[in-house]
C-alpha cells in the first residue's frame, strides 16, 4: 500500500543490508548471527523490518532455515553491488593521500589465467602489498555477468571482436594464433600451416562452452568453409586435454603460447583462426583508486608480453584503435 502523503519513506540502511546478505548466504539466521556476533532474535527483527519497509516477503523460512524468495535474489545481487560501492568509497576517502589499497577482483578465462596469471598477481602485490587482489577464473560469459554483477572490477574475454556490450566498455587488447595441438611425432605436425579443411576427420578433444572462446572461433570458422569436426571427447580444461593427446586420444585446438617450450606436443597454426583478447569493466559504477592503477598495470603487462615477442604467436588487434563503450 503507497504510503498516504505520497512519499516513500525508507529505513533501509547498511548494517540492514550487510545483515540481509549474511542470512541469504547462510540460508541460516542461527548461523548468520553468530558471524555478525548479534542475537538471533534482534537479527530476525532487523529482517522483518527490512521486510516490511519494502513491502516483499525476501525470505521462505522454514525449519532448516531461510531460502531466498525471487524478490530477495533480486535484492542480494543489488545489496551486493551496494555495499561494495560503499566499501570502495570508504577505500578511496582513507587513502586519497596514501598507496592505495583494498579489495580488487580481477577476472581471466582459465587457460589464459594459467599462462600470465601468477606474474601479473606477482607484479600486484610487490607494487601495492595492501591490496587484496583476487583472480577469478571462469569463461568470457560468466566474465560478463560478474561484471555487471559488480562482483569482479576488470576482466581479459575472449573471443568475437569487441563491440558494444551493455554496460561494460571493451577494449581490445592483441589477437592470439590458434593453432592445432598434437603429438610432435604426428605427420600433421610437421608442417608450418594448415588449413580447417584439414581437421575434417580428426579425433578433437575441445573445451569450454560452444559459445565461447575457442572452441566458438573454430565452429563459426568450420561452419564458413563447410568443414564437419570430429568432436571425440569434451573436457573443461586444457590440462586435461594435453594428458589425453600425450595418450594418443586426439588433438585439440588451442594458442600456441601454450606449447611453445614442450618437446612432446606440437602446436600448428591454422589458417585464418585467431582468438581476440579484450579488457572489460563495468560502465555502472566509478573504478576505484586501486582498481585504476591495476587496469593500467594489467593492459601494460599484457602489451609488454606481446611486443617482446613473449606471447608466441600473438599480434597486435587489427581493428579499430578506439575503445568500444556500451550505451545504456
Amino acid at each position: 500500500m503507497p504510503p498516504r502523503d505520497g512519499v516513500y519513506h525508507s529505513r533501509m540502511d547498511i548494517r540492514q543490508l550487510k545483515y540481509f546478505v549474511a542470512v541469504a548466504e547462510h540460508e541460516n539466521f542461527s548461523r548468520a548471527a553468530t558471524q555478525l556476533y548479534v542475537a538471533q532474535s534482534a537479527l530476525s527483527r532487523r529482517m522483518q523490518d527490512l521486510e516490511d519497509d519494502l513491502g516483499v516477503r525476501l525470505f521462505d523460512r522454514h525449519l532448516r532455515g531461510a531460502a531466498l524468495t525471487p524478490e530477495g535474489r533480486d535484492l542480494l545481487e543489488r545489496a551486493r553491488f551496494l555495499l561494495r560501492s560503499f566499501e570502495q568509497l570508504r577505500s578511496d576517502l582513507g587513502q586519497s593521500r596514501s598507496r592505495p589499497f583494498g579489495p580488487v577482483g580481477v577476472g581471466m578465462t582459465p587457460n589464459f589465467a594459467a599462462m600470465v596469471g601468477a606474474s601479473f598477481a606477482q607484479q600486484v602485490v610487490a607494487q601495492y602489498p595492501d591490496a587484496q587482489l583476487r583472480i577469478v577464473e571462469a569463461y568470457s560469459p560468466e566474465l560478463r555477468d560478474m561484471l555487471r554483477a559488480g562482483s569482479i572490477d576488470m576482466a581479459v574475454l575472449s573471443g568475437n571482436a569487441p563491440a558494444p556490450v551493455h554496460s561494460l566498455a571493451v577494449e581490445p587488447l592483441f589477437e592470439d594464433r590458434l593453432c592445432l595441438i598434437g603429438p610432435s611425432s604426428a605427420p600433421l605436425m610437421q608442417r608450418a600451416e594448415i588449413g580447417v579443411q584439414q581437421l575434417k576427420g580428426l579425433p578433437l578433444i575441445l573445451t569450454g562452452m560452444s559459445s565461447a572462446g575457442v572452441r566458438n572461433e573454430l565452429e563459426a570458422l568450420a561452419s564458413r568453409k563447410r568443414v564437419e569436426l570430429s568432436v571425440a571427447l569434451e573436457v573443461a580444461s586444457i590440462g586435461l586435454a594435453t594428458q589425453m593427446i600425450r595418450l594418443g586420444m586426439g588433438y585439440t585446438i588451442y594458442v600456441g603460447a601454450g606449447f611453445a617450450h614442450d618437446s612432446e606436443l606440437t602446436a600448428v597454426p591454422i589458417t585464418g583462426l585467431w582468438l581476440n583478447r579484450s579488457l572489460a569493466w563495468s560502465t555502472d559504477r566509478p573504478m576505484s583508486r586501486l582498481g585504476g592503477e591495476v587496469l593500467a598495470m594489467l593492459r601494460s603487462h599484457l602489451g609488454k608480453i606481446v611486443r617482446s615477442g613473449g606471447w608466441r604467436g600473438a599480434r597486435p588487434w587489427r581493428g579499430s584503435s578506439a575503445r568500444s563503450k556500451s550505451s545504456r
